[in-house]
């Protein structure tokens, strides 16, 4: 028996998915150009000139450029960029435990990852300066890419693991205020659990002597999960949970150090699975 018409429609909601999230996109782009490209201007300007100053053995004014870029480039993206494309998507961030954390000082964010939508609602809600940990195949993003180097952002190459060890060891000794942001888990997951962890952060941490603060990202993969990626679900809610800071102490040998990257990345984990499993589920 031939089937009916009715059964070769796709329902409306679904039908209309595609080319709404096609817009939705096509929009987020244009948002970012005219968010980004004036910034980009001011930034690359300050970032040659301290390139050259640094040339002439005046690092640390490349250092205060590099500061005052992250500044500005956060101040812009929160304002005309992270906030206006989760309107565009009905996408509220809401948070808990932010009140308790003193943003005059410095942390390690440890973050999971389960959606590029974890970057908007950070983005939106820690106050600039701030600093993201960010693997190199980034800087071929138009804009987004374009801006990480010249805003401060410290850029890893996660395929040579030796010289991703060596640029966070070496970012660990600039000069550096606000929040230093890692994604501890290296990358977004595929299904919304929690992936092991990576060490960079806690070695970070115990180079600059900086406390971690865990941070759980609740509702983010209901939004838009890695895959597909153009499966966008607006109007939906992100929590960020931020945990209790962990003071990192000082070591002075290799076996306590281990040891205590160890312990760290435990601690961490421990509080992001506890923040997560009481968060609503999507």
């Amino acid at each position: 028996m031939a089937a009916s018409p009715s059964e070769h429609v796709m329902p409306l909601s679904e039908s209309m998915t595609v080319p709404l999230n096609i817009m939705r996109v096509l929009v987020a782009g244009f948002i970012t150009t005219v968010a980004g490209a004036p910034m980009l201007c001011v930034i690359y300007s300050t970032y040659t000139f301290g390139l050259v100053c640094s040339r002439f053995g005046r690092k640390q004014l490349l250092d205060r450029i590099l500061a005052w870029n992250a500044w500005f480039a956060g101040t812009v993206a929160q304002n005309f960029w992270a906030k206006p494309l989760l309107s565009l998507v009905s996408v509220r961030v809401k948070t808990r435990g932010a009140d308790r954390v003193d943003w005059n000082g410095s942390h390690v964010i440890c973050a999971n990852h389960a959606s590029i939508f974890d970057i908007l609602a950070l983005v939106s809600v820690v106050p600039p300066p701030f600093r993201f940990v960010a693997k190199r195949e980034l800087l071929k993003w138009p804009i987004i890419g374009w801006t990480l180097r010249p805003a401060g952002q410290i850029v890893v190459d996660r395929a040579d693991h030796s010289s991703s060890v060596g640029k966070i060891h070496e970012e660990a000794t600039r000069e550096i205020d606000g929040q230093v942001i890692f994604f501890v888990e290296g990358t977004r997951t595929n299904t919304g659990e929690l992936l092991p962890f990576k060490k960079g952060a806690f070695h970070f941490a115990l180079d600059r002597q900086t406390k971690i603060l865990p941070t759980a990202i609740a509702g983010s993969f209901s939004v838009l999960a890695k895959v597909p990626w153009w499966r966008i679900h607006p109007g939906r809610d992100i929590e960020l949970i931020f945990g209790t800071p962990i003071a990192v102490p000082h070591v002075d040998n290799e076996d306590a150090r281990h040891a205590e990257v160890q312990r760290l990345l435990e601690a961490t984990r421990q509080q992001l699975a506890t923040a997560l499993a009481s968060a609503p589920k999507g």
